[in-house]
């Protein structure tokens, strides 16, 4: 049986516990529940569907226990399994397929044209609220065929509903007011594409799905609310904690601007080293054997994603950036049946950011003066990011310059 172990996932200071098991324990015990900390056993545990999504619990362990939020948690896809869970997964896999996220990527380099940083300031810029904040959001008005105005709303609405995950049962009142803009928000949306006619984006193709009697009203509104919550606040804070990563790595820096074939790899590793969703929380539904710990049915579970991704029996030197490294795939986002649906877009999206900075700005550096990056709940954290972007390359947009 796993005894107490004094290491706390969640704690601000628990990175000072690089990674993989701890004092030979693969699985710990605390106060919070059970901890899984080594990458083999956390990916084993992501895939086995007894271990079930943590998310309906946190929201009654902060007093939603009913009402349209709650109701909307249960019903969600992250909550369903079997054959629901395939039957509501299905259309949106369909839609984020290969060919719709190759076309985002042309989009996404005239997005970063137009809310280029550059000239607005003499010093340097905060790159996290200038540009990583904005892009996730200017996308999701895209695909959910919105008005491109209301992405600074859709970045506001993910924040403060995703606030749940700070487990800050203060911020209850705030969650259920973001939630209830938000169905207002899609309600009114789904309205408007019912009047005018159905396109070719994301929420026109649900509703054809609903039209087709593959989905209903009320999950027609759940996947909608799903994908907007969580569209914006992982993916700006990822965004920045790779630039953040990159810029910091000058021989890797030099060596992109050589070789645009290695952005994604560097974008892969940034994200094992520095994982915006550090803990992923499950919920034992039957008593479950892993690694000679018996876990009660009803304990928590929670994936420690930044210790798994640093364990040193799957990363050699697990602490240093290596661009080069073989069978990379780490857990930032997840794996199984439940792993993240927009990933791919997700990494197109920093994939661009990247190549933006390589063509327009190529001596952008980190001011650490002025950037705030922590760690608390598990989870990396950026609150500024000052970086000096240097001169501009004359001459060449980002349409231009990316093949």
């Amino acid at each position: 049986m796993t005894t107490s172990h004094a290491l706390d996932p969640f704690a601000p200071d628990s990175p000072t516990h690089s990674g993989g098991a701890a004092d030979g324990q693969s699985v710990i015990r605390g106060e919070y529940g059970y901890a899984v900390l080594d990458f083999a056993l956390a990916t084993t545990v992501l895939r086995d569907m007894r271990f079930v999504n943590a998310a309906l619990t946190l929201m009654e362990q902060f007093g939603i226990t009913d009402g349209p939020v709650h109701d909307f948690r249960a019903r969600s896809l992250i909550m369903a399994e079997g054959a629901r869970h395939i039957r509501l997964r299905t259309p949106l896999a369909r839609f984020m397929g290969p060919t719709m996220v190759e076309d985002i990527r042309v989009e996404l380099r005239t997005i970063l044209a137009d809310i280029d940083p550059g000239g607005r300031s003499d010093g340097p810029v905060d790159f996290n609220e200038t540009v990583a904040r904005k892009i996730p959001a200017r996308v999701y008005c895209l695909l959910a065929g919105a008005p491109a105005e209301d992405a600074p709303l859709v970045a506001r609405l993910s924040a403060g509903t995703l606030a749940l995950l700070q487990r800050d049962p203060s911020l209850k009142d705030s969650i259920l007011q973001s939630y209830d803009e938000l169905f207002a928000y899609l309600t009114s949306l789904i309205a408007r594409k019912r009047e005018q006619g159905l396109g070719n984006d994301m929420l026109s193709f649900l509703i054809g799905q609903e039209i087709e009697g593959k989905l209903d009203a009320e999950e027609l509104l759940s996947e909608a609310t799903a994908m907007l919550e969580a569209s914006s606040v992982n993916t700006s804070h990822q965004t920045a904690l790779v630039v953040w990563t990159l810029l910091r790595e000058r021989e890797t820096w030099k060596r992109l601007q050589e070789d645009r074939s290695l952005v994604p790899a560097a974008v892969v590793e940034a994200c094992r080293l520095y994982p915006r969703p550090g803990i992923v929380s499950k919920i034992a539904s039957e008593d479950i054997d892993i690694a000679g710990t018996t876990v009660p049915a009803g304990s928590d579970v929670h994936v420690a994603v930044w210790s798994a991704n640093r364990d040193p029996e799957r990363f050699p030197n697990p602490d240093a950036f290596d661009i080069d490294r073989e069978r990379v795939q780490p857990l930032t986002f997840s794996t199984g049946l439940h792993g993240c649906l927009g990933q791919s877009l997700a990494k197109v999206e920093m994939e661009e950011v990247v190549g933006f900075l390589l063509d327009r700005y190529p001596d952008a550096t980190v001011v650490d003066e002025g950037t705030s990056i922590g760690h608390a709940g598990g989870r990396w954290l950026v609150d500024s990011l000052a970086v000096d972007l240097g001169p501009a390359r004359a001459g060449r947009s980002v349409a231009e310059a990316t093949p």
